[in-house]
């Protein structure tokens, strides 16, 4: 350890090495190559933007209300901001450890000597000794670390980069949560959409079921006919509680993402259709989800952490400077404890570092470099799946609509078929079991097409989530 009080040409000297010794390569993002277009994106012209209220491209008020609320009210947005608020902390302190820190001490000591022992009885013959005495101490210190070799910029680099992250892991909180309130709304109104039609089946299978066991009864149709009328018909009743029951959980299941007791979503949702999926304008490709998606933002933010934290351990082996001063006043009683007399200063500066750490710092650094490794692994991962997300859903929006299309088609024939049906048994030229076996199949035909339609909209949702909700990485604060 080495004190001095006037070294200034020494010291910058000394800075001007350890720049040079710090030098490094500057972080840059990792690269990757990602095409310029999703292969499954649509062409049709009419298209929606992702935009950041991407849900409001359903049209449906009810789903703009719920997730409007879940935004502002959800639990799970309350963990991402306190965690927001933790890296913004973390950067302030590693500002303020740059600074000078001021100490102020104030003390008051009563104090009694003793006389027992050598010193004590030798001290005691002196001419007007007291054995009681009084101590005031007033002062105030400062000290500054001097960061020559770039240690506490780069754990405020690190800080910088960690409250980007966690910026953007808000916003892909808050994507998250809008697109599970959207599936779980969606789930509701195709539970409620095939509830209804299973309700209508077991009214015509009902009404199916006592026509054949009056002719069971009659001797016109067979037992087995009877049979198969009644099976059909428990099996339908059968449906409708599993129906209410995957209902009531995806009612609880938006209460809990709206951050509210369960009870209130049955009310909210009322009865209504399921929305039509829109479609989804795909601009900008896979390339663009690394500045859309803030997952991946959060990721290569990570990166950026993990790069500055190196360049810490690695200037852990330089020395550290410090310099101090402290002025005070110390007096044995209060009449004088203002006066130059009392008056005590010092300044001081401090070049400490490592000699022989067995390893410790080569330790450090490596694990460190590890870390980075690994999070630069994980951030191409990410962007992989990304791209892999964004195409999957893409294409299964598409198929989903074509689904969705044809069964609606389907449905479409099969409700001329009824009506059809309905007119001829009017007419006497069919029986009404013929009748209500068009009605059942049309039944059968529209509960595959709610779940189909349903589908569809998952999809579109799945998308704009996939496709990063229309944030963009500009949105994170470079402090």
């Amino acid at each position: 350890m080495i004190r001095f009080q006037r070294s200034a040409n020494r010291l910058g000297l000394l800075a001007f090495l350890a720049l040079g010794a710090c030098a490094g390569k500057p972080y840059a993002r990792p690269e990757m190559a990602l095409p310029q277009q999703f292969r499954n994106a649509p062409s049709a012209a009419a298209m929606v933007a992702v935009d950041p209220r991407w849900w409001r491209s359903f049209g449906d008020p009810v789903l703009d209300r719920l997730v409007d609320q879940a935004l502002s009210d959800s639990l799970t947005l309350e963990v991402a901001a306190a965690r927001l608020d933790q890296a913004a902390a973390g950067l302030r302190a590693a500002r303020a450890s740059r600074l000078p820190l001021l100490n102020g001490q104030v003390s008051a000591t009563e104090q009694r000597a003793s006389i027992a022992d050598q010193v004590g009885q030798g001290v005691s013959r002196a001419p007007g000794f007291q054995r009681a005495a009084d101590v005031y101490n007033l002062g105030l210190s400062a000290s500054w670390e001097i960061d020559l070799f770039g240690r506490l910029a780069a754990a405020n680099r690190a800080a910088r980069a960690d409250l980007a992250a966690a910026q953007a892991n808000v916003a892909g909180a808050r994507l998250t949560v809008a697109a599970e309130v959207a599936s779980a709304y969606l789930d509701a109104r195709e539970l409620q959409a095939r509830l209804a039609v299973a309700k209508a089946r077991v009214g015509t299978l009902g009404e199916l079921d006592r026509l054949v066991k009056l002719r069971v009864s009659r001797g016109v149709a067979a037992r087995l006919e009877g049979d198969q009328a009644a099976a059909d018909l428990a099996g339908a009743q059968a449906a409708i509680p599993a129906l209410e029951a995957a209902l009531e959980a995806q009612y609880n299941r938006i209460d809990v993402l709206l951050g509210r007791v369960p009870g209130a979503a049955r009310a909210d949702l009322g009865a209504g259709a399921i929305p039509a999926a829109p479609i989804i304008n795909a601009e900008g490709g896979p390339a663009a989800l690394l500045f859309r998606r803030p997952d991946l933002a959060a990721a290569e933010r990570a990166v950026a952490a993990a790069d500055a934290r190196v360049a810490q351990a690695l200037a852990e082996r330089w020395p550290r400077l410090n310099l101090a001063a402290a002025i005070g006043v110390l007096s044995a009683g209060t009449s004088n404890l203002f006066t130059e007399r009392a008056m005590q200063t010092s300044v001081s500066g401090t070049l400490s570092g490592p000699v022989l750490d067995f390893g410790r710092n080569r330790a450090s650094v490596a694990r460190a470099r590890a870390v980075t490794r690994e999070a630069v692994a994980n951030y191409r991962l990410a962007v992989l799946n990304a791209a892999a997300e964004a195409e999957s859903n893409l294409a299964a929006l598409a198929r989903r609509r074509d689904q969705a299309q044809a069964l609606a088609e389907s449905a479409t024939a099969l409700d001329r078929a009824r009506i059809a049906a309905r007119t001829a048994y009017q007419a006497g030229a069919v029986s009404l079991i013929e009748a209500l076996d068009a009605e059942r199949r049309l039944q059968a035909a529209q509960d595959s097409l709610a779940t189909a339609r349903a589908d569809t909209a998952r999809a579109a949702v799945s998308s704009f989530r996939a496709l990063g909700g229309g944030w963009q990485a500009g949105e994170l604060a470079r402090k």
